[in-house]
């Protein structure tokens, strides 16, 4: 019980006593008053009034506890159960935009997100001849690095670089070190690609 809202033994007392009354309402061989003012002399409650004692007050009972029964049956179900706190549930901040799934063992990369600054176009522009044809090679499964290979994918065709598609995703194997940064490199089977390959985040 001590995991129980509040609310909800609320509820269950409210629907005992409606349910209580509307039974005494329509119980008992009595004609002259009503079925509730004798169920309340029975527990020896006095003085009865005389609201009570009138016939028609078996009526608005009934009545009223059939309103008040639907009432209690809406907040059932317009009122969501309380999730128990032996359960802890991890609720992702949204605001930072999408959550990168990790691999696993990987390391939780906390680092705000990439975004190509005039460094990295400099150094593209230095290192990557327009006669080269580029290749993106991007980590599977981070979600931050192949946000961050479009936006280099976008500034390569801006300058009318010819991108090869589709792109490749690289996965270490267990043990290796997974690479970080961005690493500009000639391919080595074709001499006619530069290879643009996005690690781990490291700003």
């Amino acid at each position: 019980m001590a995991n129980v809202p509040l609310w909800e033994i609320l509820w269950v007392l409210a629907t005992l006593v409606t349910g209580a009354v509307m039974f005494g309402a329509r119980t008992g061989p009595y004609r002259s008053v009503s079925n509730l003012s004798r169920w309340v002399t029975c527990l020896r409650i006095r003085p009865v009034p005389a609201w009570l004692s009138d016939r028609t007050a078996d009526q608005w009972a009934f009545r009223g506890g059939l309103v008040a029964l639907v009432l209690l049956l809406a907040a059932a179900w317009l009122i969501p159960s309380q999730q128990s706190p032996e359960v802890p549930v991890a609720v992702p901040d949204s605001s930072k935009g999408p959550v990168a799934p990790q691999a696993p063992g990987a390391a939780v990369n906390s680092r705000p997100a990439r975004h190509i600054d005039l460094d990295l176009q400099n150094a593209i522009r230095l290192h990557v001849a327009k006669t080269k044809r580029v290749r993106m090679v991007v980590l599977q499964d981070d979600a931050e690095a192949d946000q961050f290979s479009w936006e280099i994918d976008a500034f390569l065709r801006t300058e009318g670089y010819n991108v090869v598609s589709p792109r490749l995703i690289f996965a270490m194997r267990a043990g290796e070190q997974t690479p970080s940064g961005t690493a500009i490199y000639p391919d080595e089977k074709d001499a006619n690609i530069i290879v643009i390959r996005i690690g781990l985040n490291d700003r």
